[in-house]
């Protein structure tokens, strides 16, 4: 990570009052608790602040408005505290490591948060390859959270919902990005150095 995003990161954490900046491996925090899911997960580290700003601003503000966000490996919550700046209908964290969903729950009862939009801010604790994801529009964000096997039986997971409505991926580092470009119902919508939006405009399903 160079320097100038770790400065961010840290000023991010006394700006919010949260702890948020680290690089961590799920099979050193609790190898036994994930199971599998360990296997396939990348190491945890806070999204960079910038980047995530950038991504997000890439989404039409009328899909914002209709979407729930959904982190797939939320880590210690940074970027539901920064979506939450956004005017989500809800914004949910995701996480597989028990000590992380710890941290993260913490951040976001004591954040400080001035610019809040979204008020409905929740971490569940689950496996995002099989989670039940949100009815309607979603924005899911992607930190590069796993490997390519995971990623495409989570987008299985998303795709298959209750009652679809369109869905925004942002997939920062996208190292994977060919699991989603291989599904037709995906297209990309714009691209950044730092990652990939893609979107799916299927219609609600019964």
């Amino acid at each position: 990570m160079p320097n100038s995003e770790r400065s961010d990161g840290r000023r991010f954490d006394r700006e919010y009052a949260v702890t948020t900046q680290a690089i961590l491996f799920l099979s050193d925090l609790d190898p036994d608790d994930v199971g599998d899911a360990g296997y396939h997960a990348t190491h945890y580290e806070g999204v960079p602040v910038a980047d995530f700003r950038a991504l997000l601003a890439l989404v039409p503000a009328d899909a914002i408005a209709k979407s729930t966000f959904v982190d797939v490996g939320a880590g210690m919550g940074r970027a539901l505290i920064l979506a939450s700046e956004l005017p989500f209908r809800q914004v949910v964290g995701v996480e597989v490591s028990a000590s992380l969903y710890e941290v993260a729950r913490e951040n976001l009862e004591t954040a400080q948060c001035p610019l809040r939009r979204c008020n409905d801010v929740r971490i569940v604790r689950a496996d995002a390859r099989m989670w039940t994801y949100p009815p309607g529009d979603l924005v899911v964000f992607l930190y590069n959270p796993f490997d390519a096997s995971a990623l495409e039986i989570a987008l299985g997971a998303i795709s298959s919902r209750r009652r679809n409505g369109a869905t925004w991926l942002i997939y920062h580092t996208p190292v994977h990005r060919e699991i989603i470009e291989s599904d037709n119902r995906f297209r990309i919508a714009a691209e950044i150095s730092c990652g990939s939006v893609y979107v799916c405009d299927e219609p609600p399903s019964d």
